[in-house]
């Protein structure tokens, strides 16, 4: 695969299937009833558009452009798909575009650079880890945007990409902090780290400005406390508080079949790749960067899991070092073997599988098959917000995992700002909302109240639901939700 015609026809009929396939697989999915983190994330942004202030009035434990991003483009389309689409596949070009930026800084030819990048990368990027709406994936992005920024000399836009990772996913921070610190002093560009250091102060003095004049920056920093002490909390039962149980929830994300098939391979590239780099390093002195920043990379998101991983979504801190280590063993092939570009293309191939985590073809496959269902489905207003909006606007807090994720409810006012309770929340959400309850109109259930978890906590604060329903509301069934208006408004 060179830089002949032919060559570039391949590439270009190989990354338009490509990216016809990942457009498919991106479509938002239907989020009208098991609302999962996507939904949450959608109900959160619809009531920023509503003017809510994050983290006072709704909560949510993700970082502010999370929302912010989402609740711009749910400006677009019905229902705002087509914007909530366009964001999604946005990122996935922005990580496309990095690799095939470092590639051809590895020496690796256009098409070949390409291929990898746009027609190989996107299926690491969307491994088995990902979900439509996936906070890593902004992160996942800029991080591999920094690298090639600060190859490219730009260290400030280098530096601006960290600092939005900061408040887009916090937690993957340091981990492309040490990446970028790692990909400076292998190319020796030490100069510019102070121009790195001006990009990441700008944006947090920046996003510090707008988060203090929304009155969202009290909110954000205790979120932050919150996250430390969930990241260290147990999901299964409540007993599972012993440290050897608190580190197993985290190392069993690590030694997942799926998980494991990414850490071997990326692994793997390293060590085939090790003794190369090292002897070629006098040679060459660029020709080893990728190796330190992949292993940097690895090492990071290895740690990242082990600390504060805790389901199987937090896997995707590997598909940084999975994606570079594709572009690793291309660059490899090409600079330290005589292997044509045609076999390194189909090697490369071979190993995407396992880098995406071995997925199922089905996941693709539904992408195409399924479209039209999908398509209604997502462009579709949830049920709990239509049947609000044949209700007269008032104040509402949600029990439960449910909230309403369309349009339309703007002169609605939540009255209890945290509007999901999981079982394995902290003792003082279920606190604060219980004391808060009474002060609704209008409170909607999304489960049965007779239910029994591992979670004594839990347990409390749904029969504290329950007296205060029995004692100020009246209650009936729509759509296997229970909407309980209060008898003072009744």
């Amino acid at each position: 695969m060179t830089n002949s015609r032919s060559g570039v026809f391949v590439v270009s009929v190989l990354v338009t299937l490509t990216w016809l396939l990942l457009a498919l697989f991106t479509i938002p999915r239907a989020i009208s009833r098991d609302v999962g983190d996507y939904g949450f994330f959608t109900g959160i942004a619809e009531r920023l558009r509503a003017g809510d202030v994050l983290y006072v009035q709704v909560w949510d434990n993700k970082d502010p452009l999370v929302f912010y991003s989402l609740a711009i483009a749910r400006t677009l389309g019905p229902n705002g798909v087509i914007g909530a689409w366009l964001l999604e596949i946005l990122w996935v070009v922005a990580a496309a575009t990095a690799l095939y930026v470092i590639a051809r800084f590895q020496r690796v030819s256009r098409p070949l650079a390409a291929y990898v990048g746009f027609g190989l990368g996107p299926f690491v990027i969307l491994g088995v880890a990902y979900f439509m709406g996936s906070t890593h994936l902004p992160a996942i992005a800029l991080t591999l945007m920094c690298i090639a920024c600060i190859y490219s000399r730009h260290p400030v836009v280098a530096g601006i990409s960290v600092g939005l990772i900061i408040f887009f996913k916090l937690v993957l921070a340091p981990m492309a902090i040490v990446i970028a610190m790692t990909a400076l002093f292998a190319l020796k560009r030490r100069t510019d780290l102070r121009w790195f250091v001006l990009g990441v102060g700008s944006v947090i003095a920046a996003m510090s400005v707008v988060l203090l004049v929304r009155g969202e920056i009290v909110g954000f920093a205790e979120t932050q406390i919150h996250n430390v002490l969930y990241s260290q909390s147990p999901i299964v039962t409540a007993e599972q508080s012993g440290l050897l149980q608190k580190i197993a929830q985290h190392i069993v994300i690590l030694v997942n079949p799926q998980v494991a098939a990414i850490e071997f391979t990326t692994l793997a590239i390293v060590v085939l790749t090790a003794p190369w780099w090292s002897r070629s390093k006098l040679q060459n002195g660029s020709t080893s960067v990728l190796w330190w920043i992949t292993a940097s990379g690895f090492t990071g998101a290895v740690a990242v899991i082990g600390v504060t991983g805790k389901w199987f979504h937090h896997a995707q801190a590997l598909h940084i070092p999975a994606a570079l280590s594709l572009v690793l063993l291309a660059s490899w092939l090409v600079n330290a073997t005589t292997i044509r570009s045609l076999f390194i293309a189909g090697l490369c191939v071979l190993v995407t599988y396992p880098l995406a985590g071995l997925p199922q073809p089905s996941l693709y496959a539904a992408a195409v098959t399924k479209l039209p269902n999908r398509w209604e489905q997502a462009t579709s207003p949830d049920t709990l917000t239509s049947i609000l909006r044949e209700r007269s606007p008032a104040s509402v807090s949600f029990v439960g995992e449910t909230i309403p994720q369309a349009s339309g409810l703007e002169k609605w006012t939540i009255a209890c700002r945290h509007i999901a309770q999981r079982p394995f929340n902290p003792e003082e959400v279920f606190d604060e909302t219980l004391e808060c309850l009474p002060s609704s109109e209008v409170i909607v259930v999304s489960q049965a109240l007779d239910v029994t978890t591992n979670f004594p906590a839990y347990d409390a604060f749904i029969a504290g639901v329950r007296g205060t329903l029995d004692a100020g509301f009246v209650c009936e069934e729509n759509a296997g939700l229970l909407i309980c208006e209060s008898r003072q408004g009744v």
